[in-house]
């Protein structure tokens, strides 16, 4: 605005009066050239329009004469068009330039009067015609303006700088508090911005709660993994340290002939725990590498076959299997099939190895939903109603001692977990009465 003023005010006061002078000469050069070619009798018959129209004054008067009466004849013409001029006067030279056939322009400056009249001389039909017009000293008014331009560009200047703090103040704000947000987020600080401008800045506040939301969940589940990744590491620890100790302890007995007959059947056994230790611990890894390739089957089928591969450790810890299936017609899902046979053999491993009774249930159930239930059952009075939420962890036994033959490894149902995950199936597992009950839904194929 200031810039704009300033040329603004250079213009009207170095280049106006001039502009203005010129484009008047151009307006009286363009009428004399339309009537040039006129005869006395024409411009006679148009000079009333041509002077209503242009803001101009025609006068003409005999050329005969000597000078002085040729002014007062032009000057009482002008002054019958109310043209009072206090400086005009045309000269010997140029009534002969005239004569000759020249045209003369010249400009009379009337003073006080802070007008000048601006004409045009020339000859036709032994007439002298002049044609002028008023021209307006426009120095007090282009000051008038100036000083006009200078009460506005101040007004417009305090209307901008308080529409400007007003802005950049409802701008800013919102844009601090983002850069705020943002600084704590980088500090993993994840907290959430209210700005509620109604433009892109809102739709930029949005976004970014969104992913301080994102990040806050994967900061938390990154914890809990590493959290997780240290119990495994130190469970891990702990489990291969017993063993090796144990193989270590019965070596030297052995070297030193301290060995009753039982040494190496000790050692034996602490070998086989940690080899199938390491064999659940090849398995977990590979759950998460493993595709999920779905295909219908009978889920009735897969589990009677499973059943009948343990009729030997069935028959060897004396344990029988109450099955409830036949109320079961239709038991096809779209599983893999594979997997499911991974998840059914380690669910029913654990009821013979860890069952307090001589039976345990398996029951196939149809729901209205479409769906086939699994469920699993045996007794155990060493689980209690808070070691659930733990025991699908990795290395998590109950049993404090950590005896092998009655707790494991703890690796077989988290192994079960990381499947179902996999698989998106929907599973729980729940103790009533000493008796734990593991059970999954299955989407039925039509």
């Amino acid at each position: 605005m200031l810039i704009v003023f300033g040329v603004s005010f250079l213009f009207n006061n170095f280049f106006s009066s001039d502009y203005y002078l010129y484009k008047m000469k151009n307006k009286v050069n363009t009428i004399y050239e339309e009537i040039d070619n006129l005869t006395i009798e024409q411009l006679r018959k148009v000079e009333q329009e041509i002077e209503n129209e242009n803001n101009v004054t025609i006068v003409m008067t005999e050329s005969s004469g000597n000078i002085n009466s040729i002014n007062e004849k032009i000057q009482f013409e002008l002054s019958k068009d109310k043209i009072v001029l206090n400086k005009f006067w045309i000269t010997e030279e140029s009534l002969e330039k005239v004569n000759e056939g020249t045209t003369v322009r010249r400009i009379f400056n009337q003073g006080k009067l802070k007008t000048s009249l601006l004409t045009v001389l020339y000859e036709r039909d032994n007439h002298l015609v002049l044609l002028g017009t008023v021209v307006v000293h426009n120095t007090d008014v282009i000051e008038i303006v100036n000083q006009l331009y200078l009460f506005s560009i101040l007004l417009g200047i305090i209307i901008s700088l308080l529409l400007v703090a007003y802005f950049s103040r409802k701008m800013i704000t919102p844009l601090e508090k983002l850069k705020n947000v943002a600084k704590d987020i980088s500090h993993l600080n994840f907290k959430r911005v209210e700005i509620t401008s109604g433009d892109e800045i809102e739709e930029l506040s949005h976004s970014i709660n969104e992913m301080s939301d994102r990040l806050k969940s994967a900061h938390l589940e990154l914890e809990k993994k590493n959290q997780s990744l240290n119990t495994l590491i130190s469970s891990i620890s702990h489990e291969v340290k017993t063993p090796l100790s144990l193989i270590q302890a019965y070596t030297i007995g052995i070297k030193d002939d301290l060995d009753d007959g039982s040494y190496t059947d000790i050692i034996l056994e602490q070998v086989h725990y940690t080899s199938e230790m390491v064999d659940y611990l090849i398995k977990l890894s590979k759950v998460h590498e493993l595709e999920v390739k779905k295909e219908p089957f009978e889920l009735k089928d897969l589990l009677l076959r499973i059943i009948v591969q343990y009729n030997i450790s069935l028959k060897n810890k004396n344990v029988q299997v109450v099955q409830n299936l036949d109320s079961v017609q239709n038991s096809i899902i779209n599983e893999d099939r594979n997997q499911i046979a991974i998840i059914l053999n380690n669910l029913i491993s654990n009821a013979i190895k860890y069952g307090e009774e001589h039976y345990f249930e398996i029951k196939l159930t149809c729901e209205n939903n479409n769906k086939i239930k699994f469920s699993i059952r045996n007794k155990t009075t060493r689980l209690q109603q808070q070691h659930l939420p733990f025991i699908w962890d990795a290395f998590f036994v109950v049993e404090e001692s950590r005896n092998k033959e009655i707790s494991g490894t703890g690796l077989g149902l988290s192994i079960v977990a990381s499947i179902l995950a996999k698989n998106e199936l929907q599973y729980e597992v729940t103790l009533a009465d000493s008796y734990i009950n593991f059970s999954i839904w299955f989407d039925l194929v039509e």
